[in-house]
C-alpha cells in the first residue's frame, strides 16, 4: 500500500522563476536538512532522463527525472535509496495564480518495502517526506520572495 503525500505552498513570484528554482535541484541545499544535491556526471542537467543524487537527513536518494513540462510540472522517481524506499512517482506542479503568485504542489508516493508493519512504515515515511519537502518549499518561498523585493 503506497502512502500519498501532498504539500502545497503559495509563492509570491512569477511561475517561470518558481519553476526554475525548483528544477535546479541544487537549490534544495537551502533547506537546513538537505546536505547535497548534485547531478550525476554523465547526466544532462534539467531534462527528462537526468539523474541526480540527493543527500539529506533522511538518507541518500538516486533520482531520475521522468517527465518535464516547463512551468507546469517536474516528475521524477527514486531509482535507489538508503534507507530503501520505493518512490516511483513524485511530482512538483506549478499553477499560476496571477502574474506574481504561483501555487506549488509537491506530490510524493512512497512505500517502504518491508514484510512486517508495512502500513505503519509507510505512514511514518509519508510523515517524514512531508516534513522534508515542506522545508524545501519554505526555502524556495523565502529565497524567491526575497528576490522579488530587491
Amino acid at each position: 500500500m503506497i502512502e500519498r503525500v501532498e504539500i502545497t505552498q503559495e509563492i509570491k513570484a512569477p511561475t517561470p522563476q518558481v519553476f526554475s528554482w525548483f528544477f535546479k535541484s541544487e537549490n534544495f541545499i537551502k533547506s537546513p536538512i538537505v546536505f547535497k544535491a548534485d547531478w550525476r556526471k554523465k547526466s544532462s542537467k534539467w531534462i527528462k532522463g537526468s539523474q541526480r543524487d540527493i543527500i539529506m537527513i533522511a538518507g541518500w536518494y538516486f533520482e531520475e527525472i521522468t517527465d518535464v513540462k516547463k512551468d507546469i510540472y517536474i516528475r521524477y522517481k527514486v531509482n535507489r535509496s538508503f534507507p530503501t524506499v520505493r518512490q516511483d512517482f513524485t511530482e512538483i506542479a506549478f499553477k499560476k495564480i496571477d502574474e506574481k503568485t504561483t501555487k506549488v504542489t509537491w506530490i510524493i508516493e512512497i512505500e517502504v518495502p518491508t514484510p512486517v508493519g508495512k502500513k505503519l512504515a509507510n505512514r511514518l515515511a509519508g510523515k517524514m517526506a512531508k516534513t522534508l519537502y515542506k522545508t524545501i518549499l519554505t526555502a524556495g518561498k523565502k529565497e524567491l520572495e526575497k528576490s522579488m523585493e530587491e
